[in-house]
């Protein structure tokens, strides 16, 4: 049952949510009765059928009275509320319904058409008399010039930034306003504090850093409601008194009628709910070291395939609170370091302890999301759990698989009662996304369906996909396939905006090549034999890829072009799905943590690539030929008109954007994400919203001389403008009048931020990472190769006399690629016969065993080895030490035992048995009339793959193969 401080909450969500618009709302005790029957259903999913809305309805009508009219006015608001602020999804005649609610707001808005068109030409007049004769700042005044130059917002949020000196913030080289979410709930720890971003234009950006420095008492919104109407019912606007709403309506209407905004943008630009802006992660110190070891297994297995059930290590957090206990809080960081410096290994049966290790870490370094520093006892109360926590153990495979770390984290939520407890336990799985085992746990399975999705918003760029890239191609300690598997689910992450399921069960039929330009394909995203898409549906996704980027996944469909279809294009034949998450998903979220921070997770390409979507379909819509913004090389790269129209080729069919129905872009857009609905793209992956305004505000705009002065804080007739004209290129004037500079605001706040005021603006970016787009088709293809050696024989870097075996060859590599060789499958089966993604080694105590058992006899034809020893116990252990190896799993033996007919053949059948065979062996015996007993032994090698045979030959006789092999042929 919902208690009375939550049904409180959400009316007053309701209602607010409702006057933001202007829009009207049934009372408390109306919604309170629609949110106690949506709740009797228990809608944990944010879905209503519509068997379970006629339910609803009936229940309203056994009602006798008009009551009913009323209840289902409440119905309608509640529903509004659910889908555009909670995410629910609803059934179609409802969706229709809520059409009719976004008419009945721009009903309200043309209702000031007429004042709005008075307001918009009165402010010029009235802002060219403030550049020219710099009076008094009046808040009004600044208030309607956020207002028509930033966004149409409520005035609940301009007064809130009128009372935060620091909201505005450097970002990518953009001025930007931080604006916080509202909410009139009186408390909730389970929403975050989310926040969003706007474009500030250098004029509005000086007006807020002056104001800021008139030290001003706070603001309230009644007192800035009150300060607005006078400024504006004076000289020159002479406008009547409005409401909250009214006025809103007002400035919409402008942003409608002289920007051009679309109704579904206008909502966006007015309402910062709608979208969360995130921080940028600072630079990663040491990620050279951490980038080293993203392909090295960190958990603790005996062997991949047979996992045993081992006790739990202890609780190691108990060790770091216990250092801490008795010392000072300025020296907590400094015992970290020096103490703790390794972290404990994940233990692959169950995981938990080493998961409340770092939740404690993180909480002494960082502290809490309120507190920069939390006392012990707050410490020992959020990580008490691990009592409740040592009955739920979890194992490292589990936590890999999506499916099964959710259900995990469901049996550990329902199994306590207590609201508290419950709490502790939602603050201990909020932190799981932030390591790279857990980073796909989704936290809003465990919130309340009547709150806003939870979304952790972070973007990556073009450049910093290439330098990830780069990453997972380059490193020595992953083997050459997996690294190439690892670099093209990096590239269906991003390019193709892919689910991490999506991405793992993509089988060899569902991608296609265009034959006629092989940097272009279509995804089949579908319902497979591992799993079902997020909606259940199929769905067509296509791309347009650079050349260097098409060419590994060309290589990765030619590798597997003799493989069955419904193979999974990443991975080995008959790999399971487990072991590729392990194997090729990890180590890529193990790179983007390492290079761009921890708070990075390989869905955050999804959100990449959904955002420069929509920014390539938006360039197109305002007929940009290049992207205005400060971005990297590659980056830039795809935001070129030709670039646009190319990933728009599936739609566009070689027409121009302009004739296309471009009210149709979004849904184009929702489809290439599998989204039904805008309002889920806009929420969950278009963050922030200041990309959007200087795409549709005028390409390049006209500063004049006396706004120059304004926003170089000079005197409204000084001389001092020209000597800033002339630090910027000749090509930027106009030389016809030279009273004005054309560069648009982008360009222009470069040479700003050199100035007083601006220089010392807080900037939260880093530089922008820029690659230089490859002018070689085969770059990453030549980088990937460039890092597999020729040699089957590598050090082994643990130990210095151990050597492993390396396989995958430059040689087999390209044999992989060419036409001629089909060898995939034979590589497929020895890949599981030995020991899968276990490094193959072998030791030099094991050598030493080899050659004391005597000369290797090789069968290449056959593809046999043979060797002749005496029965006895010590070549017995010997042979374990060698041949019962992961190794050797990928041949079948063969134990003939030569018995002299004048001895017992009793002894040697058991020495036979219990050093030497197993029951997976074949075994056989023959008498012979003179001669000593002897064992031959032969290695039946069960891939057909010749090379391989040759390498496995090469590798056992390393480094004197011409002391131990005899070569037979025939």
């Amino acid at each position: 049952m919902i208690g009375n401080s939550q049904l409180d909450d959400i009316t007053n969500d309701i209602i607010e949510a409702h006057e933001q618009l202007g829009l009207p709302c049934e009372d408390k005790t109306h919604l309170t009765h629609i949110i106690t029957l949506l709740h009797e259903d228990q809608h944990s999913q944010r879905y209503i059928s519509d068997d379970e809305m006629r339910v609803i309805k009936n229940a309203i009508r056994t009602i006798p009275s008009g009551k009913q009219r009323v209840l289902l006015r409440a119905l309608d608001n509640t529903l509004f509320y659910l889908h555009q602020y909670c995410g629910w999804q609803l059934p179609q005649p409802q969706n229709k319904k809520l059409n009719d609610t976004q008419l009945a707001w721009m009903q309200l808005i043309s209702l000031q058409a007429h004042d709005a068109s008075r307001l918009y030409e009165d402010y010029l007049k009235d802002r060219l008399d403030f550049l020219n004769h710099r009076p008094v700042l009046h808040i009004g005044f600044i208030t309607v010039a956020l207002s028509i130059e930033v966004a149409p917002l409520p005035l609940a949020y301009w007064a809130d930034i009128l009372n935060r000196p620091d909201a505005i913030e450097l970002y990518e080289q953009q001025l930007t306003l931080v604006v916080y979410h509202q909410s009139k709930r009186a408390s909730n720890t389970q929403q975050p504090n989310y926040f969003t971003r706007y474009a500030l234009t250098p004029f509005t950006c000086r007006l807020l850093l002056d104001y800021f420095g008139t030290k001003e008492q706070k603001v309230t919104t009644k007192g800035l409601h009150q300060r607005l109407n006078a400024y504006l019912s004076a000289a020159p606007y002479y406008l009547e008194n409005k409401t909250l709403s009214q006025w809103q309506h007002c400035f919409q209407q402008i942003w409608l009628i002289e920007y051009g905004l679309s109704s579904v943008l206008l909502l966006d630009m007015s309402q910062p709910h709608r979208h969360v802006a995130f921080h940028p992660s600072p630079s990663q110190a040491q990620h050279d070291h951490a980038i080293s070891n993203i392909y090295d297994q960190d958990w603790h297995q005996p062997d991949y395939s047979t996992f045993s059930s081992n006790k739990s290590q202890g609780w190691p957090h108990r060790d770091l609170l216990k250092t801490i206990k008795n010392q000072p809080s300025s020296k907590w960081k400094a015992l970290l370091s020096e103490q703790f410096s390794t972290p404990p290994a994940w233990h692959h049966d169950n995981i938990v302890p080493t998961i409340l290790y770092f939740f404690t870490y993180d909480l002494i370094q960082y502290g809490g999301v309120k507190a920069a520093t939390l006392s012990v006892s707050s410490l020992s109360k959020y990580t008490n759990i691990y009592k409740t926590l040592s009955n739920h153990p979890l194992t490292y495979i589990q936590a890999c698989d999506h499916d099964g770390l959710m259900q995990w984290a469901t049996t550990l939520y329902e199994s306590i009662d207590s609201e508290g407890d419950r709490w502790l336990i939602y603050n201990f799985l909020r932190f799981l996304p932030q390591l790279s085992v857990t980073e796909h746990f989704d936290i809003s399975q465990f919130s309340s369906p009547f709150l806003s999705l939870s979304v952790d918003p972070f973007r990556l760029s073009v450049d910093q996909c290439f330098i990830t890239l780069e990453a997972l191609l380059s490193q020595s300690n992953g083997s050459a396939l997996q690294r190439l598997f690892c670099a093209v689910a990096l590239i269906l992450g991003f390019y193709s905006a892919l689910r991490r399921g999506e991405v793992l069960r993509l089988r060899c039929q569902d991608i296609v090549c265009n034959p006629d330009n092989p940097c272009r394909f279509t995804l089949r995203i579908c319902n497979t034999s591992e799993g079902n898409t997020k909606n259940k549906s199929t769905r067509f996704v296509y791309l347009t890829l650079p050349e260097s980027i098409a060419k590994l996944v060309r290589v990765v469909r030619h590798i597997k072009r003799h493989c069955s279809p419904t193979t999974p294009l990443l991975g080995f034949e008959n790999e399971s799905m487990t072991s590729r998450q392990l194997h090729y998903l990890l180590p890529v979220t193990k790179a983007l943590k390492a290079l761009w921070g921890n708070n990075v997770r390989f869905h955050h390409l999804r959100h990449s690539g959904a955002h420069w979507l929509m920014q390539q379909g938006l360039l197109l819509a305002f007929d940009w030929d290049n992207s205005p913004f400060c971005v990297g090389d590659a980056t830039q790269a795809i935001l070129t008109k030709q670039a646009c129209q190319e990933r728009f080729h599936f739609w566009l069919e070689g027409r121009d954007f302009s004739h296309m129905n471009d009210g149709l872009l979004f849904d184009v857009i929702g489809e290439q994400l599998g989204h039904s609905h805008y309002a889920t793209t806009r929420w969950s992956y278009l963050h922030g919203i200041e990309w959007l305004p200087p795409l549709f505000l005028i390409n390049e705009r006209c500063f004049e001389h006396n706004e120059l002065r304004y926003l170089l804080g000079i005197k409204p007739e000084s001389k001092d403008v020209f000597r800033f004209l002339n630090t910027l290129t000749s090509k930027n004037q106009d030389t016809g009048t030279h009273l004005t500079l054309r560069l648009s605001e982008l360009e222009l706040t470069p040479y700003l931020l050199k100035k007083k005021g601006f220089k010392q603006l807080r900037q939260v970016s880093l530089i922008q990472d820029s690659f230089e787009v490859p002018k070689d088709g085969n770059h990453f293809l030549a980088l990937w190769l460039s890092h597999c050696t020729e040699s089957i024989v590598q050090p082994d870097k643990r130990q210095s006399s151990t050597t492993v075996f390396n396989y995958q060859t430059q040689h087999l590599l390209k044999l992989l690629t060419t036409d001629n060789e089909t060898i995939f499958s034979s590589l497929s089966a020895f890949w599981a016969l030995s020991g899968r993604h276990q490094p193959i080694s072998f030791t030099k105590q094991q050598r030493q065993a080899l050659h004391q058992l005597g000369p290797i006899f090789v069968n290449r034809d056959n593809q046999t080895l043979s060797l002749t020893v005496r029965c006895k116990r010590d070549n017995g252990l010997r042979f374990q030490q060698v041949f019962r190896t992961p190794l050797f799993r990928c041949c079948h033996f063969i134990f003939e035992l030569q018995q002299n007919r004048k001895s017992k053949i009793t002894k040697n059948l058991q020495l036979l048995e219990t050093y030497f065979s197993t029951d997976k062996d074949t075994l056989a015996t023959r008498k012979v009339d003179r001669g000593s007993s002897q064992l031959t032994i032969t290695l039946t090698f069960i891939p057909q793959a010749p090379l391989l045979f040759q390498m496995l030959c090469n590798f056992l006789t390393y480094p004197k193969r011409e002391q131990y092999e005899k070569t037979i042929h025939g």
